[in-house]
C-alpha cells in the first residue's frame, strides 16, 4: 500500500468506527483503524515532517481508546 493509501485508510477506518451504529462493525472498524495507524506511524518514523497528520493521528488514537472503553465496554487502561 503506498503512502497516500495508508494515510487515507486510517482516516477512512477511523471515520467509519465513529459513525457505525452496529457494535460488531464498530469493533471491526476500530481494529482496522488501529492497524492502519500503526502502519502509518511506521512510515512516518524518522521523518520530521507531517506534524499536522501526526497530531491528527494522536487525537484519533485517543478517541479510538475512548470509543473502545465507553461504547464497546472494554476495560480502561489501568483498570
Amino acid at each position: 500500500m503506498d503512502q497516500s493509501n495508508i494515510r487515507k485508510a486510517w482516516k477512512q477506518y477511523y471515520e467509519s468506527a465513529l459513525q457505525e451504529l452496529d457494535l460488531a462493525k464498530t469493533e471491526d472498524n476500530v481494529h482496522l483503524a488501529e492497524t492502519a495507524l500503526f502502519y502509518r506511524w511506521q512510515e512516518l518514523a524518522g521523518n520530521p515532517d507531517h506534524h499536522n497528520e501526526r497530531n491528527e493521528m494522536k487525537r484519533a488514537s485517543e478517541m479510538l481508546l475512548r470509543l473502545k472503553t465507553q461504547r464497546l465496554g472494554w476495560p480502561s487502561i489501568g483498570s
